[in-house]
């Protein structure tokens, strides 16, 4: 019996131990991919589907990020919308509504994880456990956030070779959001102008800055 326990427990040590090196191995490699991106500039197509897979929302549009916190995130008509961050402020501008919302940046990694690409490798790993699955053409990154207050219950980024392909946002009320990238420019110069943003005059501007 003892000879029997004492197998048991050796199992369950090497199975934590495997564990623990594959949560690292998964983490390092996705830390390795964020630290080597410098920027990237891609078109997008987003669909969100429900629990039950009806899609509810089709979209397309851009994505330019750059280093450090730098995005602009434009999406297409009829659901057209401009995010722009300079690495400090997020704005947010509704052209339908138009209405400019102005944030902190942090307050909006959680509803816009493409951020993300833009951190730090320290803010990922103090911020979400990572995972990986590999198919036969792809690398699976999953991300759980260690704050449960995010609106995300976990994100998975897609590569095949070294290209992120999509980004996939998975949320407590069973809804998916999928965003595919194509036709990407990978670590290529970016205009700083593209991460300024002007009010246009006219606009409701709603300030949820900290201390505003």
């Amino acid at each position: 019996m003892k000879l029997l326990r004492s197998g048991l427990l050796l199992s369950l040590t090497l199975l934590t131990a495997s564990a623990a090196n594959a949560s690292e191995a998964a983490l390092n490699d996705f830390l390795g991919r964020i630290k080597s991106l410098k920027s990237l500039e891609t078109r997008f197509e987003q669909t969100t589907r429900d629990a039950n897979g009806k899609t509810l929302q089709e979209m397309t549009g851009s994505l330019l990020v750059a280093k450090p916190g730098k995005m602009r995130w434009h999406t297409d008509a009829p659901y057209e919308q401009l995010v722009v961050s300079d690495g400090k402020l997020v704005w947010i501008y509704d052209t339908d509504l138009e209405q400019v919302t102005i944030r902190d940046m942090d307050q909006r990694i959680q509803e816009t994880p493409a951020l993300l690409l833009t951190g730090s490798a320290d803010d990922v790993e103090k911020s979400f456990l990572v995972g990986e699955e590999k198919t036969s053409n792809e690398r699976v990154f999953q991300l759980v956030p260690k704050d449960p207050s995010q609106l995300f219950e976990s994100l998975e980024f897609h590569y095949q070779n070294e290209q992120l392909v999509r980004m996939m946002i998975f949320d407590a009320a069973g809804q998916i959001t999928e965003i595919a990238f194509s036709e990407p420019k990978i670590n290529k110069s970016t205009d700083a102008q593209a991460f300024v943003f002007d009010v246009p005059e006219g606009v409701d501007v709603i300030d949820g800055r900290h201390g505003r």
